[in-house]
């Protein structure tokens, strides 16, 4: 298995310091114009729902201990307007703190790309800056209804959004649908991964999530852990058995 560094989790203050700096973090961004953080915020619901606020402002000042690049926490929300998730979430209060910005996928500049090797999104419309920036992907871990698991490579859903909504958006409830019922969450999944594999992934496994990704319930005990690595596909086959799943099983990981 590819590079991947777990930790026990005792709170994100001691612990995401500390396991950005096992995995190297620092190396890979010193040098870096700008760095985009990327969370998992398709709806309003607290953590463990959500990537924790706490856990991208650790990151953020990690980020600008080690770099002078530009940083910014973007998400394209599927399951509400993002404006909104980051004010009720509370990451409005790291623009000012920490001279950051928040960019809404679903309102940013797309561009055409296209692969063969896709399975249904054979050419996609995709934010632009997500190709000009270091790309740190900071999912939570959950199970999920039709994808199985949620972490890494499904939190790439955000990138999307419907093709009727990029000339006109609205923040309409479910702007990712044409995933589920047009192109298939495993394919799209696959797909969004070969696009744009992320430069660096930091799990939040510290509560975990399990039944559901929205209407879940937290684990008990807490899986406890924060992961890290390079690699979406790793990254996610590691974390499958953390909530008691058989990565063998889940089809986009194959």
């Amino acid at each position: 298995m590819k590079d991947i560094f777990e930790l026990d989790f005792v709170s994100f203050k001691k612990s995401v310091p500390e396991i950005l700096q096992k995995s190297n973090l620092a190396g890979l961004i010193k040098n870096r114009a700008r760095i985009l953080l990327k969370p998992n915020l398709t709806t309003v619901m607290k953590p463990p729902c959500t990537t924790p606020v706490e856990l991208i402002e650790e990151t953020v000042k990690f980020c600008q201990n080690y770099s002078k690049a530009e940083i910014i926490v973007a998400e394209g929300s599927g399951g509400c307007d993002t404006l909104k998730a980051f004010k009720e979430l509370e990451y409005e209060k790291l623009v000012e703190k920490y001279k950051i910005k928040l960019i809404d996928l679903n309102r940013e500049e797309r561009i055409i790309k296209e692969n063969p090797r896709a399975r249904a999104l054979k050419k996609v419309k995709l934010p632009k800056i997500i190709f000009d920036s270091f790309f740190i992907n900071i999912p939570v871990l959950k199970q999920h209804d039709e994808g199985i698991l949620t972490c890494a490579t499904k939190n790439l859903f955000g990138l999307y959004l419907n093709e009727g909504l990029i000339k006109k958006f609205m923040p309409n409830w479910w702007n990712k649908s044409e995933l589920h019922f047009k192109y298939g969450v495993q394919q799209s999944v696959f797909d969004l991964n070969l696009y744009r594999p992320s430069d660096f992934v930091l799990v939040d496994a510290s509560i975990g999530q399990l039944g559901n990704e929205i209407h879940g319930q937290p684990c008990l005990p807490p899986v406890n852990k924060l992961i890290a690595g390079f690699d979406n596909l790793a990254v996610d086959r590691f974390c499958a058995p953390l909530l008691d799943l058989d990565p063998d099983q889940i089809p986009y990981l194959n």
